[in-house]
């Protein structure tokens, strides 16, 4: 009897060691599993791509927006001098010819 009881605990053993060996193969609902999950890694590489390649995008508009402004702001600049340079120079163009009247008016005054 014992040793009945021994081959029968053998056999499990044996029959237990052989199903855990055997290669599972994956069932249609793996397989799907599998294809969503690398669908999904694909679409999130493409993502990636497309936000680095909008973020450069953004990053070289604002460069070139913001050079664009210095540029605008150094003409704005030159611009405004030379308005105040001719603005200077009809002051004083101004200035001389009120001094020539008042001269004049002197003169006649004294006659």
């Amino acid at each position: 009897m014992k040793v009945n009881w021994r081959i029968g605990v053998a056999a499990m053993l044996v029959t237990g060691l052989a199903l855990a060996g055997c290669e599972r193969k994956e069932g249609p609902a793996e397989q799907a599993g599998k294809k969503i999950d690398q669908a999904i890694q694909e679409a999130g590489k493409k993502v990636d791509a497309a936000v680095s390649a909008a973020s450069d995008a953004v990053t070289s508009a604002a460069t070139k927006a913001g050079t664009a402004a210095q540029e605008a702001g150094q003409k704005i600049e030159a611009g405004a001098k030379q308005a105040g340079e001719a603005v200077g120079k009809a002051v004083d163009a101004t200035g001389k010819a009120i001094e020539k009247t008042g001269e004049k008016m002197q003169e006649a005054a004294k006659k």
